[in-house]
């Protein structure tokens, strides 16, 4: 049976009677008996706070971080500074620093991460950007400043490379951290079963999502697949692959094959009509349809046409609409991951 906190003016009146006997009727029993309930109704509630903070599902962020550092071997995932290469031109012989700054025009700061003595003409370094998080990815073609002049460096711009400045990942997100906590008061861990790879990808920075597919590519082979849905390109590169492959690979079973792989986005896209047919509406039943596809439509599920129909009639200022497509459920490949990709709308 659950605690009931008395009320303040309860805990006033217990004073109030506790004090007010025949000899204190006149006295100042009722200031002292609204300071002591007043005192004793602040204990109850930090007796309520203490309360939240032993289980995750209700902690302070401070508490559930403590509470991450203790069960989870990746605790709260730190940001990702961009990388990428550049190029410029210089004379031979220069020398390019490393920490060497490079400023955009919009106020992004990068710096040098690996010296370069040039050649004439044409050069490339790889840099990072000064502060991690996604605001430092950029796209191929950005031009970059020095700071400060660099001697020898005949050119006074840095221009981004192919594929542009990638891999920036924002600090992991209260709530992307309290699942993985709560995941690991449900999940036990047993030894490399499937939901063992999961909870590993998942504790690699970037990763938002990820499934285990037993035998995938013949016996005893393991492929796990991730996605990393915070990113401009959701769909990990190469590089990204082989990251969480190295975190996997000391925690594994040893008997164990496993690759980790990038999912096949299937787009799924919707004809409709819709009434009333406003801004507000559409914009509402894509909302719905994005959230039906992150909840219902993981690697190799079945998105059911009933779920497709709820979701558009659960759309705020929706009254009736009529889906031309698709017309049944839609199906996916055990290697298959269907992405919500728009609406047409019909007259």
């Amino acid at each position: 049976m659950p605690f009931e906190t008395p009320s303040l003016p309860v805990l006033i009146k217990r004073t109030q009677s506790d004090l007010a006997g025949d000899s204190l009727r006149q006295s100042d029993a009722q200031v002292l008996a609204r300071t002591l309930g007043g005192a004793a109704y602040g204990l109850y509630g930090y007796l309520g706070w203490i309360a939240e903070q032993i289980l995750p599902d209700k902690a302070d962020e401070s508490t559930l971080e403590r509470i991450a550092t203790l069960r989870l071997n990746q605790p709260r995932k730190p940001a990702q500074a961009a990388t990428g290469n550049v190029g410029f031109s210089a004379s031979a012989g220069a020398v390019l620093d490393v920490d060497t700054l490079l400023q955009s025009n919009d106020g992004r700061t990068y710096k040098v991460a690996v010296a370069r003595t040039t050649v004439n003409g044409t050069n490339s370094t790889t840099i990072t950007a000064l502060d991690a998080g996604t605001q430092g990815n950029a796209d191929a073609g950005l031009v970059l400043t020095p700071v400060q002049p660099i001697l020898g460096i005949t050119s006074s711009s840095f221009v981004v490379l192919e594929p542009g400045l990638t891999g920036g990942v924002a600090r992991e997100s209260l709530e992307s951290l309290r699942s993985r906590v709560i995941r690991s008061y449900r999940l036990i861990p047993h030894g490399g079963c499937a939901q063992d790879y999961e909870t590993w990808a998942l504790e690699c920075p970037g990763v938002s999502r990820a499934w285990c597919r037993g035998n995938f590519l013949g016996p005893g082979t393991v492929g796990v697949f991730i996605m990393r849905d915070d990113d401009p390109q959701p769909i990990p590169n190469e590089e990204q692959l082989a990251e969480v492959q190295a975190y996997i690979e000391p925690l594994r079973p040893v008997t164990a094959d496993v690759r980790v792989l990038a999912p096949m986005q299937v787009l799924v896209s919707y004809r409709l009509r819709i009434t009333p047919d406003t801004s507000a509406v559409r914009a509402a039943i894509e909302n719905q349809l994005r959230d039906l596809h992150n909840r219902e439509a993981g690697l190799g599920e079945t998105l059911l046409l009933s779920h497709i129909a709820e979701a558009i009639s659960s759309a705020t200022g929706e009254t009736d609409h009529t889906l031309v497509a698709p017309t049944s459920n839609v199906t996916a490949e055990n290697n298959q991951l269907l992405t919500f990709g728009g609406c047409e709308w019909l007259s």
